[in-house]
């Protein structure tokens, strides 16, 4: 196998900072640079057979996973290039053509503070047990505002963290911490295989990249339970639709003591969304939600609504919406009005 291609595609976008790649047969190859995608080079077109190539070496000739591309037609896996280098891939079809997307997974971790988090978020490593939430749709950083987090608990409490994950999307170094990370289909054949070992591996921190199914979130609910601190993501827009989602998950019948177990595991929702920032790149803004004895009876009762009243009048209890926090970069000329003032406006 000839492989110099893909890892002459790699090498360059290292060297030019490419945060991904884009490559589908027959097209040149494009490449994303400070959010921007622009075809670097028109020579560089892969062919048919070519791209065959490169999907076997990306999946180092995994049969297993090549036969679940065939069946699927898309996979997501990570991909360690020889430099140590680490790439999250998604391969799909289009128009009857294999294409990927390559996104390089920092080596380097961004600080809490770095990142603007509020500070309340600081606690999160403090704790022992309990199930914290990060939500927000893709192009959040919510995996960066994760990791950060993870960080911080490996440079300062000896725990053993266990990640379970669909793909990798950063390599941890141990430090007080010792890590478990496990890739689904590589390391685990599924994320419920994952979590059914999980409690047989010593774990003080588990990691669930994402919460996406019934089965997923009733095994974080009972790691939680069971003296565990769990940390997720989920696709979602607000403290108040995350637990709306968890709970729609599972059949009516059920619901009831689906929110007897939240109520008692939930411990702290933050959900995040990127706006520019004054002079270059992006920021956060965040709500945050701590599930106090007042939120705890809401979810018990089902009156989920009411918790957004409670996360505008608690911010003395840290609590704060996301509207607030822009107002408050704002005021310290870190973002501006024009950029964030639309998506608050109602229909």
């Amino acid at each position: 196998m000839n492989n110099e291609l893909i890892w002459k595609i790699l090498e360059y976008s290292i060297k030019i900072w490419a945060s991904d790649i884009h490559i589908t047969e027959w097209k040149t190859i494009k490449f994303r640079v400070d959010w921007i995608i622009n075809s670097l080079d028109k020579s560089w077109v892969i062919e048919n057979q070519e791209i065959k190539k490169i999907l076997s070496e990306l999946l180092n000739w995994n049969e297993e996973m090549l036969k679940k591309f065939s069946e699927k037609n898309d996979i997501d896996f990570s991909y360690i290039h020889s430099n140590w280098n680490s790439f999250r891939v998604n391969a799909f079809y289009t128009l009857w053509k294999i294409a990927f997307v390559l996104k390089r997974i920092s080596s380097n971790t961004i600080d809490m503070k770095t990142l603007m988090m509020p500070p309340a978020t600081s606690l999160f490593t403090q704790l022992k047990q309990w199930l914290v939430l990060i939500t927000w749709p893709t192009w959040s950083w919510k995996s960066t505002s994760m990791i950060s987090i993870i960080e911080k608990i490996n440079q300062e409490r000896s725990e053993h963290i266990l990640t379970i994950e669909d793909p990798i999307e950063f390599l941890f170094t141990d430090k007080k911490s010792t890590f478990s990370q496990r890739e689904i289909w590589r390391d685990a054949k599924s994320f419920s295989s994952a979590l059914k070992s999980a409690l047989r591996e010593d774990p003080n921190v588990i990691i669930i990249w994402e919460l996406r199914d019934p089965e997923t979130v009733k095994s974080a609910l009972e790691l939680a339970e069971t003296g565990h601190l769990v940390i997720s993501t989920l696709h979602s827009w607000s403290a108040v639709q995350s637990i709306n989602r968890l709970i729609s998950f599972f059949p009516l019948n059920t619901q009831f003591l689906v929110r007897e177990k939240l109520s008692f595991t939930l411990k702290w929702v933050i959900s995040q969304k990127l706006i520019p920032k004054i002079g270059w790149w992006r920021v956060g803004i965040f709500e945050l939600l701590i599930v106090d004895n007042w939120v705890k009876n809401l979810i018990r009762s089902w009156k989920i609504e009411m918790i957004q009243s409670i996360i505008e009048t608690s911010s003395k209890e840290w609590m704060i919406t996301m509207e607030k926090y822009a107002e408050k970069l704002k005021e310290h000329w870190i973002v501006d009005e024009k950029d964030y003032i639309n998506f608050f406006k109602e229909d």
